[in-house]
């Protein structure tokens, strides 16, 4: 995961708090709650792009061998598989 918790929780709280202050959406629910839902959704984002990386890797290590792992060469074919993975789930990335 590349946010803390703590940076979680603060982006969920900005969002919720413009979501409010634009009067975007009207709330059913409490607004901790509302809070909790949008980091929940942070928290799986951030999972599916870790298990996209990890699978990417993976694959380079076991059909690319000859690759540097961090080298350029490296780099590209990484952000190549990861675009693919993302493009086989319906996940993008940004």
């Amino acid at each position: 995961m590349r946010l803390s918790e703590e940076r979680i929780a603060v982006l969920a709280r900005t969002i919720t708090d413009r979501l409010l202050d634009e009067e975007l959406v009207d709330l059913e629910i409490s607004e901790d709650r509302l809070v909790f839902l949008i980091e929940s959704l942070i928290h799986q984002d951030l999972k599916i792009e870790d298990e996209i990386d990890e699978e990417a890797t993976a694959f380079l290590l076991k059909n690319k061998p000859n690759l540097e792992e961090g080298g350029t060469e490296w780099e590209v074919e990484l952000e190549r598989k990861k675009e693919e993975l993302s493009i086989a789930r319906g996940y993008v990335s940004f």
